[in-house]
């Protein structure tokens, strides 16, 4: 599968570097910093062609492929390669442009979290912030020269006019080898903070460099139940590894919550079943951050099960062919790419759906009955879950249907063009 991909990348030569300091038997805080966007180079995605354009601009309509233009360490790490494939996590959408009013109206910074799963099925947890920049002028005439050199005149000067007032998205994105997600997003917070105060990326005098960076690229991850300090510009983030007894064990800080905001406590249960039943399951939501918080909280509650198959908790356009995969996943989709699916007909009438945003649960009928639990065991985990769930709307039916799990008001059956 394409997106098993992720992380395999020949490693360059070994160089030395303060940054290879870490001991080799302690994972750092973050193996690596990377800065990702388009300001070098706007490359087509290859759902967007000019010619098939609508009434308006074509840089303001097309989605750009985003690339990694800065990392620390430049080496790769022994035994943990750097995936360039995480600027396409950072944007799961692919790069748009937009003017200066668009970009000033999402002036405030947006942070997220994604994981990226290997091959050998290991793990690099991600966080990354989001903010508009202005994109070079010479980047924007460069692209209308390489990609709409038969266009007439008049649509290339209009174009090239746009030069100095759009902007896109750049990222600053983190990798670790441990969930910290809260620390994460406080880290790239702070980069942020850090970045603005250094002024122009493209000046010698750039904050972010490798001295600044080092303590988070070399601070070893305290042991279970420890905790560390970790020095950034004027401030320092805290780093908590809960105790190895607390199990189902969860590093994802307040946010392991999310999952049971988002649903009741029989909707909860029966996703739980579904996935011990190995079921194909699409977690769908508007914020990104949302579906990695609820991938990460089921995956706990598995404990001492863990998931063995396919696990995208963000899937960017580029991969939503593995849809279509004949195993099991668990696969987060946000609103947008969730819309480039159906639209291209690739969700698959066995997956099951959980809209986390409407607390819902759609599944095959067939499916849904054979989800079947014990009614005393039942009972006494919905006692145990109840009060982090958000309420039910048909809270009596929900505690009705306990041997199935699946005939609260939170779940409905759906085969191909039929209800349940």
């Amino acid at each position: 599968a394409r997106a098993a991909s992720a992380g395999q990348v020949r490693p360059g030569p070994p160089k030395a570097s303060a940054l290879m300091a870490c001991a080799s038997d302690a994972s750092p805080i973050a193996y690596y910093y990377c800065e990702v966007g388009v300001r070098e180079r706007l490359a087509l995605s290859r759902t967007s062609r000019p010619e098939e354009r609508t009434e308006g601009s074509f840089l303001l309509q097309a989605r750009f492929e985003p690339s990694v233009l800065r990392r620390l360490p430049l080496e790769e790490r022994p035994g943990v390669r750097f995936a360039p494939e995480v600027a396409m996590f950072c944007f799961p959408h692919g790069v748009r442009l937009v003017n200066a009013s668009v970009a000033a109206a999402n002036a405030i910074p947006k942070v997220t979290s994604f994981v990226l799963t290997a091959s050998d099925k290991s793990r690099m947890y991600g966080a990354c912030i989001v903010w508009y920049e202005p994109l070079p002028d010479g980047v924007v005439q460069a692209c209308v020269d390489e990609v709409m050199p038969e266009c007439d005149g008049v649509e290339r000067a209009a174009e090239r006019a746009l030069a100095g007032e759009l902007h896109a998205p750049e990222a600053i994105c983190l990798l670790s080898s441990a969930p910290i997600f809260e620390a994460l997003n406080s880290c790239c917070r702070q980069l942020f903070r850090m970045r603005l105060s250094g002024g122009d990326p493209a000046s010698t005098e750039y904050m972010l460099t490798e001295a600044s960076l080092r303590p988070l690229l070399t601070t070893p991850l305290p042991d279970y139940g420890g905790r560390v300090d970790v020095p950034l510009g004027n401030v320092s983030i805290h780093v908590v590894i809960p105790p190895a007894n607390e199990l189902p064990h969860t590093m994802a800080g307040r946010d392991f919550l999310l999952l049971f905001e988002c649903l009741d406590v029989s909707s909860v249960i029966v996703l739980w079943a579904l996935l011990l039943a190995e079921q194909k399951v699409l977690l769908q939501a508007r914020q990104t951050h949302v579906l990695t918080m609820a991938a990460e909280s089921l995956c706990a509650l598995l404990f001492p099960f863990s998931w063995q198959h396919v696990y995208i908790p963000i899937l960017p356009a580029s991969l939503l062919d593995i849809l279509q995969a004949p195993v099991p996943f668990l696969i987060g989709i946000d609103e947008e790419v969730l819309g480039m699916a159906e639209q291209g007909g690739l969700v698959p009438d066995d997956v099951v759906q959980v809209d986390l945003d409407a607390s819902s649960i759609v599944c095959d009928p067939d499916v849904a009955r054979a989800i079947r639990l014990p009614q005393k065991q039942y009972h006494k985990l919905y006692k145990a879950l109840a009060p982090f769930c958000r309420a039910s709307g048909r809270q009596s039916q929900d505690t009705e249907g306990g041997a199935e799990g699946g005939d609260g008001g939170s779940v409905r059956g759906s085969s191909g063009g039929g209800g349940g």
